[in-house]
């Protein structure tokens, strides 16, 4: 299922984060999101692997 495609709300609840900071995010390009239409959207594989590269920068921190 990685090419899954989520939405704002879907990744608000797996991040455990607030709308406007996902939107935020996605806006400045520091999540791999696309726009389609006025939403963004993010294929699951592509969260799943910009967090573990996150969780892999705060191990070598």
């Amino acid at each position: 299922m990685d090419d899954e495609l989520l939405s704002v709300a879907d990744m608000t609840r797996i991040l455990k984060m607030s709308k406007a900071t996902v939107q935020r995010w996605c806006r400045q390009r520091k999540l791999p999101a696309v726009k389609i239409g006025k939403a963004y959207r993010i294929r699951r594989g592509d969260l799943d692997e910009w967090y573990e590269q996150k969780l892999g920068e705060r191990v070598r921190r």
